[in-house]
């Protein structure tokens, strides 16, 4: 069997990938990682509430009146 190429494989079709990408487009990819890091990062970090929270939703304090 030759399990050991099928793994390096992917990595370096992805070192191809990005090698080929413009300098634009790298840095484009760098920060959508980066906002994915830190949305899970900050995911994780929150307890867990009674409602849950998608999106762009407004987050509200808990000293600030709502509107009905």
């Amino acid at each position: 069997m030759s399990s050991h190429s099928s793994r390096t494989e992917p990595a370096v079709a992805a070192t191809h990938v990005w090698l080929g990408l413009s300098t634009d487009q790298q840095q484009r990819a760098v920060r959508l990682l980066a906002r994915l890091a830190y949305a899970q990062v900050r995911t994780n970090d929150q307890p867990p509430a009674q409602e849950d929270h998608h999106g762009d939703t407004p987050q509200f304090d808990q000293d600030s009146p709502r509107s009905s």
